[in-house]
């Protein structure tokens, strides 16, 4: 294939992105307008609030609100600004004014004003609100104006008592050497105190997004705050009031608008919807609900549903519709205000339990480098997905720039949904029209790695375990991103009361067991070995033993969870296959770490620790044959699990980073044994870093040394995208994996390995040592067939079986119960005291009735 530019791969996917199920909150302008209608702030008429309104994109959240009819900067540090998202600045010669009333809080320093022709690396608008840069235009609060850099403003240009405040007018003529830009600062009589002007800009400087600004200048870097040779003219608290725009220059987009209805996620299974609207940051006179609509038969009406309150802390509304009709395509709509209500709407897809395929894509590890990530959401729509995963990792505490919020927890919260809006702003034309189920991992809870030990705070390093962050803050990042699941299995909240939200999805006629490996797990300092590391979780000991970490008492799903999915396991209602979905595979594969590749012995991290536990997990998971779907390794990999030899558990998927970040290598010592013909000599039966059986049967390391252009770069290090499709009718699961940049519709794009197909058989690949009689069953066509060990009634496995015959596998010699069940309907036959030999030809009748 040949490969498309980068510039117009974007280009192309931005178009397929912003088309897939598009469907406007308001109503919308054309996308551009020649001489928009001129636009004008109307805080004066908001109550108070900390979200400006639609218009707006603020950075960041937490450091803006609305009080007392104008717009505050609350904090007094750089670079604070607020993006107007309606307006641009066309690439075509033509003439604008603009115009804000400001003034300093508290007369410190600083400076105020415009940012113009705001553009960012990629060709996004969106983009531009994160990462573009533009031309700064402003007064600084000792009286300087200027146009370029504000520490070059000549102090004293204008007598400004801040407190008192001036209106800025900027305007732009064309003229024949080029745009002429003028700055103009008068007292709120319209009297004059000041101008600067700037000449012969070209057009293409004044081509991009526009936005106010309160102190001009990138944030200092810790190191560099004691260098003197390093000066800003400092930071105040601004205030902000009656903006105006208008001009032939000026194109309208208010279909960019952003809220407050911004994105939602929704679940069905089992024929329970739930579905849960992401709110903007509304203020409390705002209408404190959101209602869930649906359209007629006909078309011709929408009736409400439900209403539900909006939580004031996560800044959600949640939704559980108990018998919803799941056999049609269901258009709805979310619905927000009283006169002129919002609408954010798509449609309840119909549980799919007639086709053959269900596709999931595997969704993780986010920088938002790349936001909003138009590539990659134009691919996954090619691919359509009937249900997205989002394996964890929806952003990183980078996303967006202006660091993390640890310390007041009211501003942490809008810290933390500042970031969350990043994640849900990429995917929602997506999840509003299909179901999603949303995993949060470390890095969603502000942490680099996690060992949650129950609920427990952090009482020592990160490596003893516990959550850094308080219990409302983190419970505010589940409701965020899981209150839409289905109900959990045991909703009973950890230490701390942290809720608990892992349990059973139904989709398709696949079940899916949705679980939580970090939230349990066991902090490794202080209860293993010294790991020959300054870290307390990367061992570097040549002489480390991994048996010495395998210690009685830890833990890594714990038993709540464990007891949840040996009853899942066994429960084959509404489902053909079934299927695991975690945040990480249960295998330390990785040997190289970070971009300064370093080799570690062993990594505790990673789940092939603690391996007892593991062990446990794998087991309960293979009695149901289910395969493992999970992100976070920054290493795609298919791995088949070995719990006491190779192959003899599931197959797990690892798949790609949207953004790779920290780069992960496998680049074991030996090669794979028992490879397929021609086979990567990385693939094959190897032990992982704590002695775990591990076949490698398909993996894509990234480049050592990357492209240092955004998009490549990411790419090299094998960013990309991953997609897992169950036949259900071939009893079949195929893991599919791109790079990033590739056109996902084109054949023989994928990474070299992809795709890798398994039976459903191969997930409890262990040994038999004999068979017991076939089974003729009479009545279900594909029967359920549960083995269990007669001598302490342990369940070996439950399978949904492909045809109305069976002769059932054991692994040890006795005698055996078979049950043979038609769980939709509630029928089940019971057939004791079989005994299994290797050759046994004897046959059961066996009906259902």
């Amino acid at each position: 294939m040949q490969p498309r530019s980068r510039r117009r791969f974007i280009q192309d996917s931005a178009a397929i992105a912003a088309g897939v199920g598009v469907v406007s909150q308001a109503s919308s302008s054309p996308a551009a307008t020649v001489a928009a209608q001129p636009f004008q702030s109307s805080w004066q008429h908001t109550c108070d609030r900390v979200w400006l309104g639609e218009a707006y994109w603020a950075n960041p959240l937490q450091d803006w609100r609305v009080a007392g009819g104008r717009v505050e900067c609350a904090n007094a540090a750089l670079d604070r600004n607020v993006q107007l998202l309606t307006r641009t600045l066309a690439a075509r010669d033509g003439e604008f004014s603009m115009s804000v009333r400001l003034g300093s809080i508290d007369q410190r320093a600083g400076s105020a004003g415009f940012r113009i022709g705001i553009r960012g690396p990629l060709d996004d608008w969106r983009n531009a609100l994160i990462y573009g840069t533009g031309l700064d235009c402003g007064i600084t609060a000792r009286g300087g104006l200027f146009i370029g850099k504000a520490d070059e403003a000549a102090p004293g240009a204008v007598s400004f008592e801040g407190g008192d405040g001036v209106e800025l007018r900027l305007s732009a003529k064309s003229q024949a050497a080029g745009h002429t830009l003028t700055l103009t600062a008068c007292d709120f009589a319209g009297k004059e105190l000041g101008r600067v002007t700037r000449a012969g800009l070209a057009s293409d400087a004044l081509v991009g997004g526009i936005a106010l600004c309160a102190n001009f200048g990138k944030p200092i870097k810790p190191r560099d705050r004691k260098n003197p040779n390093v000066k800003t003219l400092g930071a105040g608290r601004w205030w902000f009031t009656d903006w105006k725009l208008e001009g032939t220059k000026v194109d309208a987009h208010d279909e960019r608008s952003f809220g407050p209805i911004l994105f939602n996620q929704y679940t069905l299974s089992g024929g329970v919807l739930k579905m849960t609207a992401q709110m903007a940051p509304i203020g409390p006179r705002d209408p404190q609900a959101v209602r869930l609509e649906t359209r007629s038969a006909d078309a011709s009406e929408w009736s409400t549903v439900a209403e539900a309150p909006i939580d004031p802390a996560s800044r959600t509304a949640t939704f559980r519709i108990p018998a919803w009709n799941d056999g049609r395509d269901t258009p709805y709509r979310l619905a927000y205000g009283n006169d002129h209500s919002a609408y954010w709407e798509g449609t309840v897809r119909r549980d799919p339990v007639d086709r053959d395929e269900l596709v999931v894509g595997d969704v993780s590890c986010n920088t938002h480098l790349a936001f909003p990530n138009a590539p990659f959401v134009a691919n996954m729509a090619r691919l359509n997905p009937d249900l997205l995963a989002f394996v964890g990792d929806q952003f990183y505490e980078s996303s967006g720039g202006y660091g993390i919020v640890r310390n007041d927890t009211d501003q942490a919260v809008l810290d933390y949904l500042r970031k969350w809006y990043l994640h849900g702003w990429t995917w929602r034309e997506l999840t509003r029209d299909r179901p999603s189920v949303s995993l949060p991992d470390d890095h969603d809870v502000y942490q680099g790695n996690i060992w949650g030990e129950a609920g427990e705070p952090r009482h020592g390093t990160v490596e003893m375990g516990g959550y850094d962050m308080p219990a409302s803050w983190v419970n505010v990042v589940y409701r965020t991103q899981c209150s839409h699941h289905p109900d959990a299995y045991d909703p009973t909240p950890m230490h701390q009361g942290i809720a608990a939200w892992y349990g059973p999805m139904t989709y398709g006629r696949i079940s899916f067991a949705v679980i939580e490996d970090r939230m349990f797990k066991s902090g490794p300092e202080g209860k293993v070995p010294h790991p020959g590391s300054k870290r307390g979780d990367h061992v570097t000991d040549p002489n480390f033993d991994p048996k010495t970490a395998d210690l009685p008492g830890l833990h890594l799903l714990g038993d709540r969870q464990l007891e949840f999915l040996r009853a899942w396991a066994a429960d084959w209602r509404g489902a053909d296959m079934k299927a695991v979905v975690s945040q990480t595979i249960f295998n330390a594969m990785a040997t190289t770490h970070g971009g300064g590749r370093e080799r570690l012995v062993a990594d505790y991290d990673a789940n092939g620790w603690p391996q007892t536990p593991r062990n446990h997990a794998l087991r309960e998971m293979r009695k149901a044959f289910a395969v493992h779907i999970a992100g976070d390794q920054h290493l795609p990999a298919v791995i088949h699990y070995g719990v006491d030899e190779h192959r003899d558990a599931g197959v797990a998927f690892a798949g790609p980073a949207v953004n790779v970040g920290y780069p992960r290598w496998w680049e074991p010592a030996e090669p794979g044994k028992n490879r397929q013909p021609g086979a990567p000599e990385i693939t094959g039966d190897f032990l992982d870093h704590f002695g775990n059986p591990m076949t490698v049967l398909a993996v894509a390391n990234g480049a050592i040394k990357p492209r240092t252009e955004l998009m490549e770069m990411l790419t090299d290090r094998a960013s990309g995208l991953g997609i897992v499709r169950f036949d259900k009718r071939r009893g079949t699961v195929t893991f599919e994996c791109w790079p990033l940049l590739v056109d996902v519709t084109s054949p023989g794009t994928q990474f070299a390995g992809w795709p890798v197909t398994v039976n459903l058989i191969d997930n409890y690949g262990r040994r038999a040592v004999g068979r017991l009689p076939t089974l003729e069953v009479r009545g279900i066509d594909r029967p359920v067939v549960q083995v269990v060990r007669q001598e302490d009634g342990e369940i070996e496995y439950t399978l949904r079986c492909a045809s109305a015959s069976f002769q059932p596998m054991v692994f040890a010699e006795g005698k055996y119960t078979v049950r043979v069940m038609d769980p939709d309907g509630g029928r089940v036959r019971e057939i004791r005291d079989l005994v299994a030999n290797a050759e046994n030809p004897e046959r059961v009748q066996v009906e259902i009735l």
